[in-house]
Formats: structure tokens, C-alpha cells, sequence
């Protein structure tokens, strides 16, 4: 019995380890919605956390108050293969995983559902030269407006009131070559072209708390 017991604590300790090491994995392996649940509930929540307001322990962005046309965007990219390419990126290959499994129309269910999610305050919690992020931003307004509240026709999404850690990764992700590089990512090209204006790190964090400083759009 003895024995039993403590191969049962060991086994345990090795998944309760192998969960702590990937936390998504922890938090999908505990998700138990209705069946009657909307479908966002079950493709989204999990990761993005109950509320629509993002996850940084797992890498889910806040979805809450994203505009439908940039979520259809994003989904249908991770579908077609050419988002969630980045090697040490494991969020985006598990976003790459979860959009396969969508249809057109599911799609269109879960960016509907969204869309009723009331919007969320987020806390900044990156730290750098709001005055210098001003400067920086001149560029990005271009597209994504002045005060970063986003342009439908241009493709571009708003900025203000996002996650500034995610923000941050896809800035990494754009200076590093690993996102809009595919043929068919036009925006993610244009971004990559525009990364030539932040030059470090120190850029990234200035400009991003800039951005953080704006009232978002209602």
C-alpha cells in the first residue's frame, strides 16, 4: 500500500512538474465549459483569460475590445499557416493548432462572440521614456493614428489599450524576421519595414509607453 502510494506521489509530482512547464498546457487541461458554452468560451477563454483581458503567464493577448476585422485577420493567418511560424514561440504554435480546427464559419462565431465582450482596463507594465515614445511613435501614427486608435482601411490595428508585453513580443517577433516575412502578410510586411525606425530594445519599451499613456478609442 505504502508502495503504491508513493508511486502515485511520484507520478503525480512528474505531471503537476511537466504542467508547471507549460503553463497553456496546465490551464487547457482544466478548461470544462458547458456544452452549451459560445464557442469563443471554449476556443478563447482559456487562454485569454475569462474576461477577454489577456494572460501574460500564458501568452494570450487581450481580446476584449479588439476590433472583429483584425481578430478575423489574425485567426484566418494562424488557419492558412503563415502566423505562429516562429520557432521559440510556443503561444502561437498552440494558436496555430487552435485555428486549424476552425471553419469559415466557426470563425466567424467566435469573432462575433468577441465582439460582445465589454472591453477591459489594462495595467502598464512595461517602463520606459513616455517623452522619448512620443518621438518614436511619429512613424507608426502614420497607420495606426495618432492616437494609436487604428485604421480599418489601412489594415492596421488599434494599439491603444492592448497588452504592452505582447506588443513587445511582436515587435521582438517583426525585428527578429520571425513574423511578416510570409509572401501573403502584407500588413506583417509593412511592419517589418517600419521596425527600421526602432532601432533597440530602449526604442521598443519608449514607444510602448507612449502608446500606453493614450486613452484607447471607445
Amino acid at each position: 500500500m505504502h508502495s503504491r502510494h508513493s508511486r502515485f506521489t511520484r507520478t503525480y509530482s512528474l505531471i503537476a512538474g511537466i504542467l508547471m512547464l507549460f503553463p497553456a498546457a496546465a490551464l487547457h487541461a482544466e478548461s470544462n465549459f458547458p456544452p452549451d458554452a459560445p464557442l469563443s468560451a471554449d476556443v478563447c477563454m482559456t487562454c485569454h483569460g475569462g474576461y477577454g483581458q489577456g494572460s501574460e503567464v500564458v501568452g494570450g493577448p487581450k481580446l476584449a475590445g479588439m476590433e472583429p476585422w483584425y481578430i478575423k485577420r489574425q485567426l484566418m493567418g494562424f488557419r492558412s499557416g503563415f502566423r505562429g511560424t516562429a520557432t521559440d514561440y510556443i503561444p502561437a504554435f498552440e494558436m496555430r493548432a487552435t485555428a486549424a480546427s476552425l471553419s469559415d464559419i466557426e470563425i466567424d462565431t467566435v469573432v462575433a462572440d468577441i465582439a460582445q465582450w465589454p472591453d477591459v482596463a489594462l495595467v502598464p507594465t512595461l517602463e520606459g521614456d513616455v517623452a522619448a515614445g512620443e518621438g518614436l511613435y511619429g512613424p507608426c501614427a502614420a497607420c495606426h493614428g495618432a492616437t494609436a486608435e487604428g485604421n480599418q482601411a489601412l489594415g492596421a490595428p488599434a494599439l491603444a489599450g492592448r497588452n504592452d508585453w505582447y506588443l513587445l513580443r511582436q515587435l521582438e517577433l517583426f525585428a527578429k524576421g520571425e513574423r511578416g516575412m510570409h509572401a501573403d502578410d502584407a500588413a506583417g510586411q509593412q511592419m517589418r519595414a517600419m521596425m527600421s525606425t526602432l532601432s533597440d530594445a530602449d526604442s521598443w519599451h519608449d514607444v510602448l509607453a507612449y502608446i500606453s499613456s493614450l486613452t484607447p478609442a471607445q
